[in-house]
């Protein structure tokens, strides 16, 4: 088949589905329609599970653990928290984690293909976003390469996940270095409340296939274990044009989970997953001898991983505590313009007790190990290819009751030191105020730190070249560089906060929160010395050093909201807005500090909103629709990717207890639209298309 007739069926493939897809939609409507009238008219009693079936007061005494490593109610968390449940997830109709995250306020999400995403939070978003700490059941998904989250492999299966605490603001004091913007805190179900089988399987548009098959069971009164397997093969996005782009991506995943109780104070747990894949990309490169003008390749990138985890956890008392985690990641990604291996060893003791009848405190040491390994091209090589780091730390959280159930200080701090960047101290102090059991007012003051990734330090990226001319009518190509400095150092942020929440009314919740940011020593490239050409180089390099040498100012509002008019619909509603104004610290105002400048501040939409209903139509049938915006982003190299306005829809139908049949449609208010452009390594941007999917669920004893 000739390159342009695979094309056209590739492009006309979609077509047809939107041709099955849109008559199924109304189809099951019909369907539905049909069975509700036959049973009377008006909503029926509702499964526990069901998220309009929630009391607005229960949604607030949801017990949050990322806040102060213990378990608390939401309303009385001294800082920005959004809970993302189970229900919230299943009935958005989203299939990755990364875009469950836009359910969340002040949480950036944008899509730079099919198979990358670009997430923070509060700002300085991209493809290798770094002030953001992501962990899952208490492992962290954080790289020292580039100080953030491959968001690609994250598969885990979304019916697992129990819930995701959303932190908005620092967390270093309790999590350390890296947790600056944010801490998001994915935790998966416990094993006893999986028994039984699970099987989910579905397909469409984008989603050209998927499924997952999980089964749990009791190995004894006490013990439980989990099993699962999940496969994703996802299509590729489009260009500007509509024409295929080369971004296809399947992977394959599978794991357990096991929960043992030999005493009534003990829980032992163990865990772990695999996962395999294939990532298509198209990169544009300047490879010798030509350089110029560039390469443009389509290829096919590997990746690949394992963990294991295990840990114990003894309740002494209702406010004492002792927990011991251990866990050993290893991932491997195999890319056109370098490879990379690394693994990683964790260890982490934490001990909470009460300190008399007014303090509760919490006390923890960890250690981290980690080994990589790259393969060096001529784009991308590293000095040492392969490098050991070692990170220690410790922590204290002290919770002050000032006035018991009315005012309270809290006081922490955590100190690391790591083998390049020295030593950390990451302190904070917030005041929790409760004027009455419906109203919490909380402040708080952060100092936390983005310690140095790997590539900052050691990298040598050949990002692009150009032809200049030396006179005589004579050429020579120079090549420019990223080149990484021993000297570079941490970014820090003094942040400053305050936050109010409320329950009104039965049928209403507010929360508000504001902030002010103060970064100093963020990321800069600075102009190196020319290097000429020689007999052995025979082209000329202009170097980009990494530097600290800007710093910025951000401030900015978040609001959350839930409206629950009858008890079988459901209102949420989120706004953000953000503000960020950066500053050079040096008189070198090359391009690419101009650059680095201009994409840090204007790299995250300054205004989004989010406007979630959910109807439970009666007879096990619901309707979910999701309307979303996000403003402009504007590069101050690039052109500007316009502001966008779309809707989401989902429609399921339970015709059985234990069966559910679900039709979603994504991005329904454009044919495709561009969310983001990668700020660093030379891969195409693709467009996000309209999707449509079908899903059956079915859950067995």
């Amino acid at each position: 088949m000739s390159p342009k007739l695979s094309l056209a069926a590739r492009r006309h493939g979609p077509a047809r589905w939107n041709m099955l897809f849109l008559p199924g939609f109304f189809l099951l409507l019909f369907l539905v329609a049909q069975a509700w009238g036959e049973t009377g008219a008006g909503p029926a009693p509702l499964e526990p599970s069901d998220l309009t079936e929630m009391s607005l007061e229960a949604l607030m005494d949801i017990n949050v653990t990322s806040v102060s490593k213990k378990s608390q109610k939401l309303a009385n968390a001294a800082a920005a928290v959004y809970v993302i449940t189970q229900e919230d997830i299943k009935r958005s109709g989203v299939t990755t984690i990364a875009d469950a995250l836009r359910l969340a306020p002040g949480v950036q999400v944008a899509r730079l293909d099919s198979n990358k995403w670009a997430v923070s939070i509060r700002g300085f978003n991209g493809r290798y976003a770094n002030k953001l700490l992501v962990l899952m059941d208490g492992r962290s998904l954080y790289t020292p390469f580039f100080s953030g989250v491959y968001w690609e492999v994250q598969d885990t299966p979304l019916e697992d996940i129990y819930r995701i605490e959303v932190i908005r603001g620092p967390g270093a004091a309790l999590w350390g270095a890296n947790a600056v913007n944010g801490v998001i805190n994915i935790t998966t179900k416990q094993a006893e409340s999986t028994i039984g089988g699970l099987v989910s399987a579905g397909g469409g548009t984008r989603e050209r296939g998927f499924g997952t098959a999980r089964y749990g069971f009791s190995l004894g009164e006490a013990t439980d274990l989990r099993l699962y397997a999940k496969y994703n093969n996802r299509d590729n996005g489009v260009d500007a044009s509509g024409n295929a782009t080369h971004d296809d991506w399947n992977i394959t995943r599978g794991g357990f989970r096991l929960d043992s109780h030999p005493t009534d104070q003990d829980l032992l747990t163990l865990q772990g997953d695999y996962y395999d894949g294939k990532l298509g990309e198209t990169y544009t490169l300047f490879l010798p001898p030509a350089l110029t003008p560039p390469t443009v390749l389509d290829t096919t990138s590997g990746v690949s991983g394992g963990n294991l985890l295990s840990r114990w956890k003894r309740t002494l008392s209702e406010k004492s505590s002792l927990s011991l985690q251990a866990y050993f990641d290893h991932y491997e990604r195999q890319m056109v313009i370098s490879g990379e291996k690394r693994n990683s060893l964790d260890l982490e003791f934490q001990h909470r007790f009460a300190l008399g009848s007014f303090q509760d405190v919490i006390w923890g040491v960890g250690y981290r190990y980690s080994h990589d390994e790259f393969d060096d091209t001529f784009t991308v090589s590293f000095d040492p290819a392969s490098r050991d780091e070692h990170l220690c730390s410790a922590f204290l959280h002290d919770e002050i009751t000032l006035v018991p159930e009315r005012l309270a200080l809290i006081l922490g701090s955590r100190v690391e030191r790591k083998d390049y960047s020295g030593f950390e101290v990451q302190p904070n102090g917030r005041l929790l105020w409760t004027p009455t059991p419906l109203q919490t007012v909380w402040a708080a003051v952060s100092r936390a730190v983005r310690t140095p990734a790997r590539a900052e330090q050691t990298i040598r990226y050949r990002q692009g070249a150009t032809l200049v001319d030396t006179g005589a009518n004579q050429q020579i190509p120079v090549v420019a560089t990223v080149t990484g400095s021993r000297d570079f150092k941490s970014e820090e942020l003094l942040a400053y906060e305050l936050g109010y929440r409320s329950e009104p009314h039965p049928r209403v919740s507010f929360d508000i929160a504001t902030f002010y940011n103060v970064y100093h020593h963020l990321r800069t490239l600075s102009t190196g010395t020319f290097i000429p050409p020689s007999a052995s180089q025979p082209f000329g390099v202009q170097p980009q050093l990494t530097s600290n040498d800007m710093h910025a100012h951000a401030y900015g509002v978040e609001v959350s909201t839930t409206w629950k008019p009858y008890d079988w619909w459901r209102l949420q509603a989120t706004y953000s807005y953000l503000k960020i104004t950066t500053y050079l610290d040096t008189i070198d105002l090359s391009i690419f500090n101009i650059i680095e400048k201009g994409n840090a501040a204007d790299d995250s939409p300054r205004n989004q909103f989010s406007v979630r209903s959910g109807v439970d139509l009666g007879r096990q049938v619901t309707m979910d629709l999701w309307l979303r915006g996000v403003d402009r982003l504007k590069f101050i190299d690039r052109s500007t990717i316009p502001g966008y306005v779309t809707l989401d829809a989902r429609l399921a139908w339970k015709p059985q207890p234990n069966l559910e049949i679900a039709l979603v449609g994504q991005n329904l208010l454009h044919e495709h639209n561009q969310e983001f452009i990668s700020e660093l390594i030379n891969t195409s941007p693709t467009q996000v298309e309209r999707g449509f999917y079908g899903k059956v669920t079915w859950a067995f004893r």
